[in-house]
């Protein structure tokens, strides 16, 4: 059924927002982008008609149609300050807003507080969580974020790789070569149609960590 409180331009941004995620999905290294692209698309899908958060709607509404964005980051944080779908779903949009500004512990604030019912939507959340802790040399931190976000994901074959990915360039930043091999090996074996069609060498990856490891 179609929801009466989304708007065709609101429509619209989550259809040009989807196919830049199909376009994206074979780059190995665009697990930031993708999550984030992947969170904001299925979140406009998302009913937001919750009772009780008129407020929140119409906040978020205006900040969906605000060019200005400094105007609509105020009207999301205003809409944070709700509970509800609405509130859940401008709580995500500026831990994505805040993560791009650099306020990487600002954005992990809105992020923990915001409660995700869907899946897809919440692995996304996790995975941006665990690139707000790598920006703050918080690599264990991360590495929970990113595990939280496959099994959140439950073989996504689209996201799930991605965030394999993503574990394995924060154990190489660790200097931990064997579990950089392990997590391409679980990419490698979990999910070989990605691997075929991904840009990038992944069992070359794979086969250098697993040489250095062995040093």
């Amino acid at each position: 059924m179609e929801n009466p409180n989304v708007t065709p331009q609101q429509t619209d941004r989550a259809e040009e927002i989807v196919a830049k995620a199909k376009a994206n999905k074979k780059t190995v290294y665009g697990v930031l982008i993708a999550a984030a692209v992947i969170v904001a698309a299925v979140i406009i899908y998302i009913n937001v008609a919750a009772a009780g958060s008129r407020k929140a709607d119409d906040a978020i509404a205006k900040a969906d149609m605000e060019q200005n964005d400094s105007i609509a980051t105020s009207l999301y944080a205003e809409a944070a300050k709700a509970g509800y779908k609405s509130g859940n779903r401008a709580k995500v949009e500026m831990g994505i807003r805040l993560f791009n500004d650099g306020k990487y512990e600002e954005a992990i604030k809105y992020l923990d507080d915001a409660d995700i019912k869907d899946d897809i939507v919440a692995a996304g959340v996790y995975s941006l969580k665990g690139e707000c802790y790598v920006k703050l040399d918080k690599n264990a931190d991360a590495l929970k974020c990113y595990d939280k976000a496959i099994g959140t994901a439950d073989g996504n074959t689209q996201l799930v790789p991605l965030f394999l990915v993503k574990k394995a360039n924060v154990y190489r930043a660790e200097g931990d070569y064997a579990k950089e091999a392990a997590a391409y090996k679980e990419l490698i074996d979990e999910y070989p149609e990605y691997v075929r069609a991904s840009q990038t060498d992944i069992r070359k990856f794979y086969e250098r960590a697993q040489a250095q490891a062995a040093k």
